[in-house]
């Protein structure tokens, strides 16, 4: 059988973090819509109910990005989190000001804006009540990172798969409390294990043939759908992470989407910042503006589309730079001697060849 190589930005992946992003978006656009006449919005109630699942799907394909970027030769750990560094913390402060000026404007929709709050949100020190609501999400992925910098070298996929399933467990039992070990001991750790094990699968299982990508694809991605859906009439606590790692698996074999799918990918991290402060703003704006109250859904929509664009300004003229500045510099910084058949070797004849991937939101 003819092996396959996946290479370079992931389209399938891509497409994932743009889905979840929408998904989040659509949990939280209620918020925006209290002034307009509920009878004449069109909710698609399966999306609104499930769309705060969004944030599963992202703690799973970062579960996944995290070993097929750890798989690299260039891989090292001190490489690894200054890259995320500067692919994480530039737009989060940014998002954390916007929040910051908005409650300044009389635009009330931030957690506590005290400084201590304001520093610990733009440092993503973990707490209960970031100013930025979506921010807690983004404590659960530094700690994730600074457990996978560390374990990573030690025993690889293997290792870091035993440690997220034993703090997934243990955040079941304990249920802890205390922000900063709830941030590494927590049922949310059953998610990054979905996609560590995804990721383990792929590399063990023979290649699949380029013929059958789209459907073996297609077919995962409706299997994790199937067990998402199934986990909601019986619940367990552990069908949902199994399906986002499902569906992972499925998004990595998709071997095409088109242009604009992976520019949203780029830009889901920008989205999903940004989202919950424009949807605030929008709130008040409908109550200053007045408009028709038959035109919610159409409001919806319009502010889904400015989000969007939001988020590519700050892709194209923040995000972007920084990392064309921040990446050269980062590799000349923490440069690893990599030998010439090490560069050509493959994954254990994994489904899967390591390549950088920058963008992990």
């Amino acid at each position: 059988m003819k092996e396959l190589q996946i290479r370079g930005r992931l389209p399938g992946i891509q497409l994932g973090r743009a889905v979840a992003a929408a998904s989040v978006f659509y949990w939280h656009a209620p918020m925006t819509l209290t002034y307009f006449d509920k009878s004449a919005l069109r909710q698609w109630d399966w999306w609104w109910r499930y769309g705060a699942s969004g944030v599963d799907l992202f703690f799973a394909i970062s579960g996944f990005i995290v070993c097929y970027v750890a798989a690299g030769p260039s891989f090292t750990p001190a490489n690894f989190l200054a890259k995320r560094f500067f692919r994480i913390y530039p737009a989060n402060a940014l998002a954390t000001l916007l929040l910051v000026g908005l409650f300044a404007s009389g635009i009330h929709i931030a957690n506590d804006v005290s400084w201590e709050h304001v520093v610990r949100s733009i440092l993503i020190i973990p707490q209960h009540n970031p100013v930025n609501s979506v921010g807690w999400t983004l404590e659960f992925e530094i700690a994730f990172y600074l457990v996978s910098a560390a374990l990573l070298p030690l025993g690889g996929p293997l290792l870091l798969l035993a440690y997220c399933l034993a703090a997934f467990a243990a955040g079941l039992w304990l249920d802890p409390q205390i922000s900063l070990v709830a941030r590494f001991i927590n049922e949310h750790y059953g998610d990054f294990a979905a996609g560590v094990a995804g990721y383990i699968a792929l590399s063990m299982l023979p290649p699949v043939p380029p013929s059958w990508r789209w459907p073996v694809s297609v077919a995962l991605v409706a299997a994790g759908l199937g067990l998402f859906e199934l986990g909601h009439h019986v619940p367990t606590g552990y069908l949902t992470p199994v399906a986002c790692g499902v569906a992972v698996v499925g998004l990595a074999l998709l071997p095409w989407a088109p242009r604009f799918v992976v520019a949203l990918g780029d830009m889901s991290y920008g989205f999903y910042l940004y989202h919950y402060a424009l949807l605030g703003f929008a709130t008040w704006l409908a109550y200053h503006l007045a408009p028709n109250k038959s035109f919610g859904e159409l409001w919806r929509w319009e502010v889904f589309a400015h989000v969007w664009l939001l988020a590519w300004l700050s892709w194209i003229l923040i995000e972007q730079p920084i990392l064309r500045w921040a990446n050269p510099r980062i590799n000349r910084w923490f440069r690893k001697t990599v030998t010439a058949p090490e560069r050509n070797q493959p994954i254990a004849s994994s489904s899967v060849q390591a390549c950088p991937v920058t963008s992990v939101p």
